[in-house]
């Protein structure tokens, strides 16, 4: 007997566009991909190899997209620019969603999502962070669960990207909305994860620094930074990031509590194996980016999220904390190009007062 699936269409065949749209294709068991949306022919070729014999079609436009017969719910993997205004359009449609951070770079813009979100019925709304998804991190979520280090006091995570200066790249950033916006964010979304959903920002400051892409120091941002959030039930995360990684991608998290650690990838590795070389060096290979570090993890977000969808079930990752990431990323981002402390009341609303770093 075949099993209910979701009818799902990816926008946006980027590389992020083309792995979740293999990932619906062969190995989430409940999704069917009906249908993507690219309008680059180097994309649609991709596509008509890969896609279309296995009976997806493959349109140019997003207004196409939406029209696809029987179409339920999108993944959003289009330039950042076109989250917001697609995510909106869907809605309106009762398509759901699940659409790639960051979906917008204003507090504001987001806040009118989530409600229109809220006031939908037929349609609902998740922010893509992926490394909740992953067995690492969802053990270590567990294990805090389970009392095995107390109460967690501080975060420490760091995400190090490999050094990329193509011109593309260079654009990406230049749109990106900056370093704790774009990327930092995943670890601030890491400190809710694992501080508690709950958890409201007291105060955050940041520093940083441009040592090849010099050109961010213009607007204000870094290709190196390093970014304190303090939480008003006496707990702190600190966050770094680095764009400029010789040795390839290096995520690492530790959470220290009252009665212990947990670490989870403190040396970035492949696998366990080690390599002895002739020059007497003893090496172990590193994921060379952040898709192949969480390769799986997308599939699990994927898989939950179609779940989710099909169950009429909660979301996985819940739109409080899609929002209170951002607001933090946003005072981060400001506390960098400002060099300024950001204040937030017991609330979690933003305060006027600030002081120098």
């Amino acid at each position: 007997m075949s099993i209910p699936k979701l009818k799902v269409g990816v926008i946006g065949l980027g590389r992020m566009g083309k792995r979740h749209a293999i990932n619906l294709l062969h190995k989430v068991p409940r999704a069917e991909l009906i249908c993507a949306c690219t309008p680059l022919e180097v994309d649609i070729a991709w596509a008509n190899e890969n896609l279309v014999p296995h009976g997806v079609q493959v349109v140019s436009t997003f207004e196409e997209m939406v029209e696809v017969p029987g179409l339920e719910a999108v993944i959003i993997a289009s330039a950042t620019p076109f989250h917001a205004a697609q995510t909106s359009i869907c809605l309106e449609r009762g398509i759901h969603v699940l659409c790639e951070k960051p979906i917008c770079k204003t507090i504001e813009e987001l806040e009118r999502l989530v409600s229109q979100a809220q006031m939908c019925p037929k349609a609902t709304l998740m922010v893509a962070f992926v490394r909740r998804f992953d067995a690492n991190y969802q053990d270590a979520r567990k294990r805090i669960e389970q009392d095995a280090i107390g109460r967690p006091l501080i975060i420490r995570s760091q995400g190090c990207e490999p050094l990329d200066m193509s011109p593309f790249y260079q654009q990406y950033l230049a749109d990106s909305g900056g370093i704790f916006i774009d990327t930092i964010i995943h670890d601030i979304d890491l400190s809710l994860f694992f501080f508690g959903e709950d958890s409201i920002p007291k105060s955050v400051s940041a520093m940083g620094t441009s040592a090849h892409h010099q050109q961010l120091e213009a607007i204000g941002d870094a290709d190196n930074a390093v970014g304190i959030c303090e939480y008003w039930d006496d707990k702190i995360a600190f966050f770094y990031n680095s764009r400029t990684s010789a040795h390839g991608y290096d995520n690492a998290t530790e959470i220290f509590g009252t009665a212990g650690k947990l670490s989870i990838n403190l040396q970035p590795r492949i696998n366990s194996v080690e390599i002895c070389d002739k020059d007497g060096f003893v090496k172990t290979p590193v994921h060379p980016g952040w898709y192949d570090r969480y390769a799986e993890a997308f599939v699990t977000e994927a898989t939950a999220w179609v779940d989710a969808v099909l169950d009429e079930a909660p979301m996985p990752h819940p739109l409080v904390s899609t929002l209170k990431s951002l607001g933090i990323a946003m005072a981060l981002q400001e506390s960098l190009r400002t060099g300024q402390k950001v204040f937030f009341d017991q609330s979690g609303v933003r305060v006027s007062e600030s002081q120098s770093l």
